[in-house]
């Protein structure tokens, strides 16, 4: 393993994410924006391999280590023209009931990290997808490479994005044979952007409890180590949502902007995620209502919210992949034929719910998460009543998933039952848990805990301070 290449990506990775976040003028407090920095860092670095290959120039470890160099460069442009010293502050220490969660979860991510380095891929749609495109160009330093001279007529997985075949381009050549340890990056940056949002809106004791009831997903923890789409998909969908919810609560175009490019990223490594990110437009319409936008002004917010995951679905179809796989693609192909008979939208949706979410597969898949959620839910309508607005986004975003789903079955014959769409759920997921640290029942619990907290904590002052006055009474 090159050490000094695995350092010089994770410095790519966040130098290029940190510019990202100052392009944009997103304000996070540190631990947050290291992750998201990491995160968005990833993809951003994803492009180099493409860059050189649209370049004509070959896709050897030189000319991979100035284009990611430049890429660097130009998104560090936003740090230095407006340059802030770091600040440096002690980090809040765990409290001690904090720690038997994180070591919990400390365990499942190194064993995801140690799984990504000492495994080769073993996915099936990776094998005859892009670690096949990816070890051939390593090989032949092109991505149009003798590949395509084998019989690939069974499988359709080298017309997916180039995202997770650059990435792997990047890390088999700096890195180790095998490459994937980007997946760590992703994951790791995750878990911990996910806790700190928990720990933010609810009492660390339930953060803790909730955090590893998600990490422990079966399925879920699973792709932080088996190398598809899905899991960075989930991310950049979740990613939008919250930022997205950040818009509102703030006002800010910066968190509206960056919520777009995170839904087209999003759409760049999954792109029928596009439909998704349209089902969102209702949401935005309500809040411009609400806070009474002109005309004017909502047509181009939303066409800004549209066009930029639209851009990204045509880089990836239109440029990427229809420049570096030499076979003809017809996206129409792709579509159902018999579009008029929509009864099959709702038998998917029944089947989904029944044979895949509710049902002994779906808890060897999900486990016991999305019921747990399911019984939050109804205590939350029927005794809390009021519903902040990160509960509200997430509850849309929750329906969105749900509902497109089986929409996107209805019109993509490809997105099967027991593949795709067990792993779109996937999107849902980490919704759930930003619901849940936003639901009042587990608000209410959190302040029960905090008011508990501070009761004793006073009773404890009030003995010492009689203990104190006591020990002055013995010395005189």
């Amino acid at each position: 393993m090159n050490f000094g290449g695995l350092i010089f990506l994770l410095a790519a990775h966040y130098l290029s994410g940190r510019g990202l976040l100052r392009l944009f003028k997103i304000g996070l407090k540190p631990v947050p924006a290291f992750c998201l920095s990491m995160i968005t860092g990833v993809f951003l670095v994803s492009f180099a391999p493409c860059i050189l290959q649209l370049c004509g120039l070959p896709i050897d470890v030189l000319h991979v280590i100035v284009t990611i160099v430049v890429l660097t460069g130009i998104f560090c442009i936003p740090l230095l023209l407006n340059f802030k010293r770091p600040w440096i502050g002690k980090p809040p220490l765990p409290v001690y009931y904090e720690w038997p969660f994180i070591i919990a979860c400390s365990f499942l991510a190194a064993v995801s990290v140690w799984r990504c380095f000492y495994y080769p891929p073993y996915a099936r749609d990776m094998l005859a997808g892009p670690e096949l495109l990816a070890e051939f160009a390593v090989r032949e330093h092109t991505m149009v490479s003798s590949v395509f001279t084998l019989d690939l007529h069974t499988t359709n997985n080298y017309f997916k994005s180039p995202y997770i075949t650059c990435l792997q381009i990047l890390y088999k050549l700096l890195v180790c044979p095998f490459g994937q340890l980007w997946l760590s990056v992703i994951a790791v940056s995750f878990w911990v952007w996910l806790y700190s949002i928990l720990r933010e809106r609810i009492h660390p004791l339930l953060a803790g409890m909730l955090f590893l009831f998600f990490m422990a997903i079966p399925d879920v923890y699973s792709y932080s180590y088996i190398m598809l789409y899905d899991f960075s998909n989930m991310v950049f969908f979740f990613g939008g949502f919250y930022f997205v919810c950040r818009y509102m609560d703030s006002r800010r175009q910066g968190d509206f902007l960056f919520a777009a490019f995170l839904f087209g990223a999003a759409t760049y490594i999954r792109t029928e995620t596009l439909v998704l990110v349209a089902m969102t437009v209702p949401l935005l319409l309500g809040y411009f209502y609400r806070e009474k936008k002109g005309f004017a002004q909502v047509v181009k917010q939303l066409f800004i919210f549209i066009i930029m995951p639209a851009a990204f679905w045509f880089l990836c179809i239109k440029v990427f992949v229809r420049s570096f796989v030499p076979i003809p693609f017809n996206l129409g192909s792709q579509v159902a034929p018999d579009l008029s008979n929509i009864s099959f939208l709702f038998e998917r949706l029944k089947d989904m719910t029944f044979l895949l979410i509710f049902s002994p597969i779906g808890f060897l898949v999900y486990g016991y998460f999305i019921s747990f959620f399911c019984a939050v839910l109804p205590v939350d309508l029927i005794f809390f009543r009021k519903f902040n607005r990160g509960s509200k986004v997430a509850l849309y975003g929750i329906a969105v998933v749900y509902f497109g789903l089986p929409l996107l079955g209805y019109l993509l014959p490809l997105v099967d039952l027991p593949n795709t769409t067990k792993r779109g759920l996937f999107k849902m997921l980490p919704l759930m848990l930003l619901y849940l640290c936003n639901s009042g029942f587990l608000q209410y619990l959190s302040g029960r805990i905090f008011k508990w907290e501070h009761a004793n904590e006073g009773k404890k002052a009030v003995v010492g301070s009689v203990k104190k006055v006591r020990a002055v009474k013995k010395g005189r």
